[in-house]
């Protein structure tokens, strides 16, 4: 039982020989995994170390000393036991909270107190055998004197920092004063890669002070190095759990979870990225975005992560244009409205695509157990291939025009088919498709026009008495060139040229 005189017990803790954790792991945490935490409402000596391994002399410049020294309010202890809360959440810690007294306090122990850096937030001590360890100190001076710790804001992300320096996790960039300590590469030393990092930096290396929406959890290099310390929390949403995300609220956050069979499922308009990978991060609902002095710097940031050896194998995406990347379990991906894609960094070869009752199969030929659904899925993206599905969509009007328009051999010409489904998938409807399909052809005149589609569907030359019907009413207005070539696509003969039953087996291929 800490008072405060002396600490809880600790312990050194070796390396992991990983330098994702061995760049946090601060090389000691709490023996406990239930640690106390306290908020001290008095500066008084009975209080407080006033030896010098404690914080010296009552009148020196210590923490506890300053005539600045305040207890939190209600609200912010309340926002402080939430931050303590998500690091619970991941990792295998009972935080207990306990009434101060002159032979009792937390393991933690958090106030205010100054420092006329402004700069300076807050700071805390890692876990040792001084009466000063876990202790985290609020600047007066700073924003967090006058901003509430909201989730989403800097201020909360900086509760979660301390208290991860409180756990016994450092910063992960390199310290001169430690040669020998391992630190991040750069790509990394990201706060929305750790929460104990001080670079605000998107996926692209652009830098900036803050993000528009701060992290709200331990990120994901955070989680696997304060279950290195403690080990994981194997209750946290250990049964099949729906992760639901919409427009109304902004995320930044990883996503810790225990088992079962899961679901992300985002019900919003936004275009977005749900990558179910573990580690993987996602683009889901309102963009995140680092910031400079307030202005939007770069591309957005992945908003919404999935902590290393954690499964999440289902994945329904919103009305936007979506991309969903899946994991190596069997997903259900159901992409909703819009132009949906599932995207695969391997090679087509290595998948068995077949279609199924209400879409499709993916199927891994090298792991049986990586068998996919895909629901409302129109394309998929191989690291070799694409592929569109959507047969009874854009991808049948593009293969239709293409035979009556180009030919059937033309459908194989997936240079032809990306335009194709480009200009769909802008937003052209078929008679606009199909009018660019005509334009594309360099036709000028009517007779020309009905002798080319008469010639691709039926492969001769027609005669006048055939063409005529169709030039006469080109002529007269009654009918678009567009229209007229919809007439000949939508035929039998044309479906049976461009073999549409069996595209609608394997999908149209494209270059993307």
């Amino acid at each position: 039982m800490p008072t405060p005189f002396y600490s809880s017990s600790v312990t050194r803790v070796l390396p992991a020989h990983d330098n994702s954790i061995d760049s946090l792991a601060g090389g000691s945490r709490w023996v406990n995994t239930t640690i106390s935490y306290s908020f001290p409402f008095s500066n008084d000596v009975s209080y407080w170390s006033s030896l010098s391994g404690g914080y010296g002399p009552q009148f020196g410049d210590g923490e506890p000393w300053r005539s600045a020294f305040t207890p939190l309010t209600s609200a912010d202890r309340i926002a402080f036991s939430k931050a303590l809360q998500q690091w619970a959440n991941a990792a295998n810690i009972n935080f207990v909270q306990v009434a101060e007294t002159p032979g009792n306090v937390g393991d933690i122990r958090a106030a205010y107190t100054s420092d006329p850096d402004a700069s300076t937030l807050a700071w805390s001590y890692l876990p040792n055998i001084s009466p000063l360890a876990g202790d985290v100190w609020i600047n007066t001076s700073s924003l967090l004197n006058s901003q509430e710790w909201n989730p989403g804001n800097i201020s909360f992300e900086t509760l979660l920092h301390e208290l991860g320096h409180a756990l016994g996790l450092t910063h992960p960039f390199a310290d001169p004063d430690m040669p020998s300590k391992p630190a991040l590469p750069a790509n990394l030393d990201s706060t929305i890669h750790t929460v104990m990092s001080y670079t605000y930096a998107n996926l692209q290396g652009e830098t900036g002070n803050e993000f528009s929406f701060h992290p709200t959890t331990p990120m994901v290099l955070d989680i696997a190095a304060v279950q290195y310390l403690y080990g994981a929390n194997t209750h946290y949403h250990a049964g099949d759990d729906i992760y639901t995300f919409n427009d109304a609220n902004t995320y930044h956050e990883t996503l810790w979870d225990a088992g079962g069979s899961d679901t992300i499922r985002y019900d919003g308009v936004m275009s977005g990225l749900i990558d179910l990978n573990p580690g993987g991060g996602s683009f889901i609902g309102q963009p995140v975005y680092v910031q400079s002095n307030g202005v939007n710097v770069g591309d957005p940031v992945p908003n919404v992560w999935i902590a290393n050896n954690v499964t999440i194998e289902n994945a329904a995406a919103g009305q936007g244009n979506d991309i969903l990347v899946g994991n190596s379990s069997g997903n259900i991906l159901d992409g909703g409205a819009g132009i949906d894609t599932v995207q695969t960094g391997s090679l087509r070869s290595q998948f068995t695509l077949n279609p199924i009752a209400g879409g499709y199969s993916l199927n891994d030929n090298a792991n049986p157990g990586n068998q996919d659904t895909l629901t409302n899925i129109e394309r998929v993206k191989f690291a070799d291939a694409h592929i569109a599905l959507d047969l009874d969509g854009h991808a049948g009007e593009v293969a239709k025009l293409l035979g009556a328009v180009f030919g059937a051999a033309s459908v194989a010409n997936q240079d032809y088919a990306s335009v194709g489904l480009a200009k769909a998938d802008e937003g052209l409807s078929y008679e606009q498709l199909a009018s660019f399909a005509i334009d594309a052809a360099n036709l000028t005149s009517h007779d020309a026009i009905v002798s080319l589609l008469w010639q691709n569907l039926f492969g001769t030359t027609p005669s006048l008495s055939e063409k005529s019907p169709y030039v006469n009413m080109l002529d007269r207005g009654e009918i678009s060139t567009g229209a007229l070539a919809i007439l000949a696509a939508d035929t039998a003969i044309n479906a049976d040229n461009i073999h549409l039953t069996g595209l609608a087996q394997t999908g149209l291929a494209y270059t993307g």
